[in-house]
């Protein structure tokens, strides 16, 4: 990426990138100058001057974008190599320890493995034990493996429950990270000036927000449209930002919620307008 390719993108995450070894992986996120969340990646360090940034819902020439909009006279540079790879997503299938042939061990904790072109990291945005490839695209995962692979609602399903937002669907632009609880991996308070970062200073110094990400059951015949506005006795408390069918008359997703709210999430439920048959109940 470039001899500045650190200080550069210290100053642009919400991470202290100073801290990640080589061979080290972690979550950050492109805030805005008034900290709301524009993009997530992780960053998976190759050397003392080359990251990959990989990031699963935001599109790499949104990205791009936004990582190329400060620069002035950095020396650095980044690529878009979005067409030229893929991701999957994968699980342990049984009680070994996840193994693949060269491969001889599973990644460990903030770690990935490269390896056959590729690299394998536990993939902790998803869920525990949940694992993720990154190789290029085609390319052929060794033989000898103990792992079975997701398809698309099941990764969403399996984050939903375990409390973890998407970027930027569920948190965006108009969203803190403190909102999605995102603060607790991909924020690093202790590390020096970066965009967005006088706000969270400040929300952290106050202690919490007043708006909170949880999963939640919709038992509604049909599905709506989305993002759409959440109601408790025609006053709107919060926003139901996804939903993934789990069977008939029967959903589970993400919704952002106001804490007053909050007692009528875990009891009658919150209202859809023109919905009047379902209700959203916290999962």
């Amino acid at each position: 990426m470039g001899e500045d390719a650190v200080d550069y993108l210290q100053s642009q995450c919400s991470i202290n990138l100073r801290k990640l070894d080589t061979g080290k992986i972690r979550y950050g996120l492109r805030l805005s100058t008034r900290g709301r969340v524009l993009g997530d990646s992780y960053f998976l360090r190759l050397d003392e001057e080359e990251f990959i940034l990989l990031s699963r819902e935001c599109e790499g020439a949104d990205l791009l974008s936004l990582l190329n909009e400060n620069i002035v006279a950095d020396e650095v540079e980044f690529i878009n190599e979005s067409n030229a790879w893929e991701l999957i997503t994968v699980w342990k299938n049984g009680s070994g320890n996840v193994q693949l042939e060269n491969w001889p061990e599973k990644p460990t904790a903030g770690g990935y493995i490269h390896a056959e072109k590729s690299y394998f990291f536990e993939d902790f945005r998803i869920s525990p034990g949940t694992y993720s490839i990154l190789q290029p695209l085609h390319n052929k995962i060794p033989q000898g493996v103990n792992l079975r692979e997701m398809d698309y609602d099941s990764l969403q399903i399996k984050r939903i429950r375990a409390g973890l937002v998407s970027v930027p669907g569920e948190i965006g632009p108009t969203d803190l990270p403190q909102e999605g609880r995102l603060e607790l991996d991909a924020v690093d308070f202790d590390k020096g000036c970066y965009l967005g970062q006088e706000t969270m200073a400040r929300i952290h110094a106050m202690g919490r927000v007043r708006r909170l990400t949880f999963p939640v059951m919709w038992n509604g015949k049909e599905l709506p449209d989305l993002p759409c506005n959440l109601y408790d006795n025609q006053k709107k408390k919060g926003v139901l930002k996804s939903l993934i069918p789990l069977g008939k008359q029967k959903a589970i997703g993400m919704a952002l919620i106001h804490e007053s709210a909050d007692e009528a999430l875990q009891t009658g439920g919150l209202e859809i307008e023109g919905f009047p048959n379902g209700r959203i109940q916290k999962a």
